[in-house]
């Protein structure tokens, strides 16, 4: 009985949690990977490839021709020390002056386009693959699947997950895919009622009680019911030309909603629905419960993420980088050292100021509850 219960755990938790650390970890990898080949092609010098920040974890490093390669031990993140390249964050840059012939400050500007913007090239170019990759190996699962749910939304208050597989929403069957226009109709014309969702959840049926909420978008003066969950349909096997067809479609739909999420947070200078390192470990972890299919399109959405960020014009990522490079080309001299010193510390600063407060939400997101209950067993103990 222990030894069952021991491998449900490894099965169920601990293979996931390792999963979920190694698809970061391959995030980090594939973006930093870029501008190393890239400065390997150039034969720029790169002194440092590092996954993590912070001191080096006991017998992870290892150099390699004129690299020094480790991991770190603060995971979230990682850096290529570039010769002749100074950048906030990564290490003791003991090279950053150098300006010999194998430093990036002597290549000539396109050279420096592409080591700089060869994390985000490698980064839309990992989304192409799994895209293409998961339509050539289908989904095994054949069900339609929650993919997220909104916070405080009636499928999270209904007890809904995501990875949750649907069978029937109240007495309909959902199991063949061409199901799914009937699904999307019961819940739009159900504004203030209750349904019921029949879902497969981690190999255990349950029916949960969802009280239909109003959609905050009105079409054509009509309003229609809501319940703050997206869905994934099954992914069909394809021959290898089509799959890639579909895969490069599919990331380009993938850009432009990212893009669109973007615009949409700038535009309305609010950081809700923005998720910091915990959330996106957490909700890493829930779809490596499901399999490497849906692990491998999350990674795929989140390095597309990454991608879009580091096009900001900002000191600390690439396209702040990008921005300079570009600038002191065309007016054919060196940008003043205080300038670029003062931009970086002050991206770096306010990249900083984010990271905690989204890494405080994700804390209360994500342990709020638990937090809470600790707290009220505290109070009525002493009371």
């Amino acid at each position: 009985m222990a030894l069952c219960t021991l491998l449900s755990l490894i099965q169920s938790k601990i293979l996931p949690l390792a999963g979920a650390v190694i698809g970061f970890s391959l995030l980090i990898i594939v973006h930093e990977l870029g501008h190393f080949l890239f400065c390997k092609i150039f034969g720029i010098h790169t002194p440092t490839f590092s996954v993590g920040f912070g001191p080096t974890l006991w017998g992870l490093e290892k150099k390699i021709g004129q690299t020094t390669f480790k991991i770190a031990s603060f995971p979230l993140g990682g850096y290529v020390e570039i010769a002749g390249l100074a950048e906030p964050g990564q290490g003791e840059q003991q090279f950053a002056k150098d300006r010999s012939n194998t430093s990036f400050d002597n290549k000539p500007y396109w050279q420096k386009f592409l080591v700089l913007s060869g994390g985000i090239i490698f980064n839309l170019t990992f989304a192409y693959l799994v895209a293409c990759l998961v339509f050539t190996i289908g989904s095994s699962n054949q069900n339609i699947m929650i993919s997220n749910i909104k916070k405080s939304s009636a499928a999270e208050i209904a007890g809904l997950k995501a990875g949750d597989k649907l069978l029937k929403v109240d007495a309909i069957d959902l199991s063949p895919v061409e199901s799914y226009p009937k699904l999307i109709e019961i819940i739009q014309q159900n504004p203030n009622q209750t349904i019921t969702l029949k879902v497969l959840s981690i190999n255990e049926k349950k029916a949960h009680k969802v009280s239909v909420k109003i959609d905050e978008k009105i079409i054509e003066g009509k309003s229609y019911g809501a319940i703050g969950a997206y869905f994934d349909l099954p992914i069909p096997q394809l021959p290898i030309l089509e799959a890639i067809q579909k895969g490069i479609k599919q990331t380009n739909l993938w850009i432009y909603n990212t893009a669109c999420g973007f615009k949409m947070l700038f535009a309305q200078r609010s950081l809700e629905g923005a998720g910091g390192p915990i959330q996106i470990m957490a909700q890493m972890f829930n779809q490596a419960q499901y399999g490497i299919l849906p692990l491998l399109v999350f990674l795929a959405l989140i390095s597309i993420n990454l991608a879009l960020i580091n096009l900001l014009p900002l000191g600390v990522t690439d396209g702040g980088q990008l921005f300079f490079v570009t600038v002191e080309a065309i007016i054919r001299r060196p940008a003043p050292e205080w300038l670029r010193i003062g931009v970086n510390i002050l991206s770096f600063g306010m990249f900083a100021v984010l990271f905690a407060y989204l890494t405080y939400k994700d804390i209360v997101s994500v342990f709020g509850a638990t937090i809470a209950s600790l707290y009220h067993k505290i109070i009525t103990f002493f009371s």
